[in-house]
């Protein structure tokens, strides 16, 4: 079932707030019980054998984190049995060995084939959905009871925790430390809490149906191309990878809101996971805003693991260039997701060793002008544009084929007598004003206004944008115009893209 779909808006999530209402009364622990049995409902309908092997985990992952929780003197009374660190390394095995066999199987198998020129066949197994989202939540959930920074309050909250559905799926990647406390305070909904987070759900519905999927048909209609070696022109490149840009923003951004929404009509406040990214003035400012919440998972479990950089400034980059690579290895199993990796964390590094040369200098202080800042943002929407190329292309040759047709320039002619955009664009990816309408939006919502979270909660700062979010007839009705127009085309029944990840 998905966010963005009928059963969902009109069945599924009615029924949890009418019994959300209901159980309001009786507390948090029945409020608790009632968004575990919808969790387990709403993960079951994807498939119940997938549902099994996340019980299996979430169950398993429990006795790990009681055992961890245990006194030092416990585990040295065991003499030469597994310590906390031994007992720590085989949950992170456990818990990576399913993640490995589903999404990774079928990849490894096809290249050790390929590498000793071996005929196999491999029926690469179905990919549970939001396995590598509750992988990491999970890990990261081990990783505090071993760091002794959290203490496992029953399986009934680490099921809670581990299954909870607004993010199980596709995120936000959430910690225990974030959202443990908010657990025990569940109460009935608001009217305050439904109009915010129906507000924002709407917003995201919107996002999603009438952006992302709509710009999807001409994106999906360059790279299919390019993967059929059908031509491509220059002007055709860049249009498409564009519009695969500002897709892949809407779709998971809407995603994200939608999640948060639900869980502001629940009470829950979900961490935030766009802080405008497009608006960076370089990768590491871009890390800091596109999912927020997997960067610092990052971060915090594997760059600082590493090293971080306490070592000096080349372990530094040596850790960067590692955590980027294993995040793009995370995306996907292909050599796509692998080039995208490396591309981010040499980026990454190039940037950090930027930034270090001119910290304290005048050169920072001219370059931190508003004129110059936007000639960076730009700097970086390119450089963030021809990344996401091979991150959506379905193989290397695919991202060859728009990588070429763009570096030959979007204002190539093709053969022939055609003129005008009719030789800009002659191969019929682009047809009339809708493909460049969508974009004009699309640019417009991205530079021009402010985000979700600016518009309902306002600014890092404590401000205000000028489209604040109120109860009001005007916001009740232009959500309810936007609303109306995505239910119309909700029947297209679009996944969302972080989905096959």
């Amino acid at each position: 079932m998905l966010f963005n779909s009928y059963s969902f808006i009109f069945c599924f999530l009615p029924l949890l707030l009418f019994a959300w209402r209901l159980a309001g009364a009786g507390g948090s622990g029945r409020l608790a019980l009632v968004l575990l049995a919808f969790s387990t409902v709403f993960y079951a309908l994807w498939g119940v054998a997938f549902l099994l092997l996340l019980a299996a985990l979430v169950a398993v992952n429990y006795a790990f984190g009681r055992a961890l929780a245990a006194p030092d003197e416990a585990f040295a009374a065991k003499g030469g049995r597994m310590g906390r660190k031994g007992l720590f390394a085989l949950a992170l095995v456990i818990n990576f060995l399913p993640l490995v066999w589903f999404k990774y199987s079928g990849f490894l198998a096809e290249n050790l084939a390929l590498l000793f020129n071996a005929d196999w066949h491999f029926a690469s197994p179905g990919l549970p959905l939001g396995i590598s989202f509750y992988t990491f939540i999970q890990v990261a959930w081990l990783l505090g009871v071993y760091r002794r920074s959290i203490n496992p309050e029953g399986f009934f909250r680490h099921a809670l925790f581990s299954s909870c559905f607004p993010y199980v799926i596709s995120g936000p990647i959430v910690r225990y430390e974030q959202l443990g406390g908010q657990f025990d305070t569940l109460a009935g909904p608001t009217s305050e809490g439904l109009a915010r987070g129906i507000s924002l759900f709407s917003i995201g519905l919107a996002k999603k149906v009438l952006l992302a999927d709509s710009i999807a048909v001409y994106a999906n209609a360059v790279f299919n191309a390019a993967e059929g070696a059908l031509p491509v022109s220059g002007a055709e490149a860049w249009l498409g990878s564009l519009c695969y840009t500002f897709q892949l923003y809407f779709d998971f951004s809407g995603y994200t809101d939608m999640a948060i929404g639900i869980g502001l009509m629940l009470g829950l406040r979900l961490p935030e996971n766009f802080d405008s990214p497009y608006k960076s003035t370089g990768i590491v400012d871009f890390w800091r805003r596109w999912h927020i919440t997997l960067g610092a998972w990052l971060r915090d479990c594997l760059y600082i693991p590493l090293g971080g950089n306490r070592a000096g400034r080349l372990v530094q980059y040596r850790n960067l260039f590692l955590t980027m690579f294993i995040g793009g290895v995370w995306h996907g199993a292909g050599w796509t997701f692998v080039v995208w990796g490396a591309l981010h964390g040499l980026m990454l590094c190039v940037n950090h060793f930027f930034r270090a040369k001119i910290r304290g200098g005048r050169l920072e202080r001219i370059l931190g002008a508003a004129y110059c800042r936007v000639f960076f943002i730009f700097v970086t929407f390119l450089c963030i544009n021809a990344c996401w190329v091979v991150f959506r292309a379905a193989t290397l040759g695919g991202a060859m084929s728009i990588y070429a047709a763009m570096l030959a320039g979007p204002f190539v002619f093709s053969d022939g007598d055609a003129t005008g955009l009719a030789a800009l664009l002659p191969n019929g990816y682009f047809q009339g004003w809708q493909p460049v309408a969508l974009l004009g939006i699309s640019a417009a919502l991205v530079w021009a206004f402010p985000n979700s979270r600016e518009i309902l909660r306002g600014r890092a700062d404590g401000g205000f944008p000028w489209c604040k979010w109120s109860a009001s007839g005007l916001w009740a009705g232009g959500l309810a115009v936007l609303t109306f127009a995505s239910l119309i085309l909700v029947s297209r029944k679009s996944t969302f893209l972080y989905f096959q990840f």
